[in-house]
């Protein structure tokens, strides 16, 4: 008898040797192949012999992780003796998740990614703004220092990771004058490479363009299995719901949190964190409210 289960897929991460040797395993072969020919751009000679810039380029990277996502589900589902109940995603993994179970084609999939990292390279690319990851700290906390201090406003809140870990958008050169209200926090906290900010106030003009610009080339439609919306913690299946949540996420604080509460709810046998797993991972396991046990899968198998 299968066992039912919860999949999870990964927010965009930083692409070293190792990912890229991922990204060139034998499962992805058609993934790689179907988003060079959609974006006119050679992915396997980018994972191949691109620079570090070349294959941290959102307009790259971001479809790269979406397509290593899907094809890390299809590769499960062959291989783990699981029924799936619903999915979820992390920033990113939305969308990886929303295709993965038939809301729209592979190909609409890496068009919406690389857009939405076009858009915000010309609106961010030259400034200094980056997502901010902080840990081991009450959230609450770290703004009410910030507060004190009348530096509140620098920070934008984007995610709210775990009761532990959250994540910001400020600008690099704001994390100084920051520096005493995130140590009376005890606040530790990394500025995310190759990163632009999320998920707050300060994507307005993203959003909007991006709503703009934004046109479907293949229907999308009503799918099977649920999607647990990172808008909301809730489930739906609604092609057009899932849609304005994509355009809505861009200035909607996530509450990552929330959809891990939500999942351990439903108290499944299993919770699969496809890969590159190891930021939602570990996440899980340094906040010690989390009621879920990860375990990961992906195009290369268990991590």
């Amino acid at each position: 008898m299968s066992s039912t289960g919860a999949y999870i897929f990964p927010s965009q991460v930083h692409v070293d040797d190792e990912l890229r040797q991922r990204g060139l395993s034998k499962p992805m072969d058609v993934m790689l192949d179907l988003a060079s020919d959609t974006l006119k751009m050679d992915f396997r000679a980018i994972l191949r012999n691109g620079t570090e810039e070349e294959v941290n380029d959102p307009r790259f990277r971001r479809p790269l992780i979406n397509l290593m996502g899907v094809a890390g589900w299809q590769r499960d589902l062959r291989t783990r003796d699981i029924q799936p109940v619903c999915v979820a995603g992390m920033s990113l993994g939305y969308l990886s998740a929303a295709a993965a179970v038939g809301w729209v084609s592979l190909e609409d999939m890496v068009r919406m990614s690389s857009l939405m990292a076009a858009i915000e390279t010309e609106v961010f690319g030259e400034t200094d703004y980056v997502s901010v990851f902080f840990y081991n700290c009450d959230p609450l906390r770290v703004f009410d220092e910030l507060r004190a201090l009348g530096l509140d406003q620098l920070l934008h809140l984007a995610a709210t990771v775990s009761s532990n870990q959250f994540l910001g958008a400020c600008r690099l050169s704001d994390l100084d004058a920051m520096k005493p209200a995130l140590m009376k926090a005890g606040a530790l906290y990394r500025a995310i490479p190759h990163s632009f900010p999320g998920h707050c106030a300060l994507m307005e003009t993203v959003r909007k363009r991006f709503a703009d610009e934004w046109t479907f080339q293949d229907p999308y439609g009503n799918t099977a299995l649920p999607l647990v919306s990172i808008n909301d913690c809730r489930p739906y299946t609604s092609g057009e719901t899932i849609r304005q949540h994509m355009i809505d996420q861009f200035t909607t604080v996530l509450d990552w949190r929330g959809i891990i509460d939500y999942l351990a709810g439903l108290q499944l046998d299993a919770y699969v964190v496809l890969e590159p797993s190891a930021f939602v991972v570990k996440s899980m396991i340094l906040d010690p409210e989390c009621g879920l046990t990860p375990v990961t899968g992906g195009v290369t198998g268990d991590l």
